[in-house]
């Protein structure tokens, strides 16, 4: 039997430590990632690891640590922290130059699974921390 959780955990190392061809073996051909990919990008594998080396080109030290893991049956949740320094410029962010800002915010995911491998995924972030930390934002009076 498949542990899903462990499943999601790797997912999250591989992400977190870079290593995007280790993500293969864990997502179906058919994996849905509309609710969550980024405008502009292709669905699926392909974009969700062209965002991520968007990500880690304004952001080289970015680092995701696992807060909560939860499953239950086909789904696992995780709420994460996510840091960062903007080295490289963050575009995305409103901050297309880089200026050494820090990044630290949360970030959920739901992922679905069937038979260990993911089928569909969705998630949010505190995008609008991320705006205000690197600069581009003001934060409300």
């Amino acid at each position: 039997m498949v542990d899903n959780k462990q499943v999601v955990r790797s997912i999250e190392e591989a992400w977190d430590s870079n290593e995007l061809d280790a993500l293969d073996q864990y997502f179906a051909p058919d994996f849905d990632n509309a609710q969550s990919a980024t405008p502009g990008l292709p669905l699926g594998l392909a974009g969700s690891k062209m965002s991520h080396m968007g990500v880690m080109a304004a952001f080289p030290d970015r680092r995701v640590t696992i807060l909560d893991l939860v499953g239950d049956g086909d789904q696992v949740v995780i709420r994460a922290r996510v840091t960062g320094t903007n080295t490289g410029g963050a575009a995305f962010l409103g901050a297309p130059e880089p200026n050494g800002a820090k990044i630290d915010f949360e970030m959920w995911s739901l992922y679905r699974l069937r038979d260990g491998r993911v089928v569909a995924h969705s998630g949010i972030n505190d995008g609008l921390k991320g705006m205000m930390q690197v600069g581009s934002l003001t934060p409300p009076m």
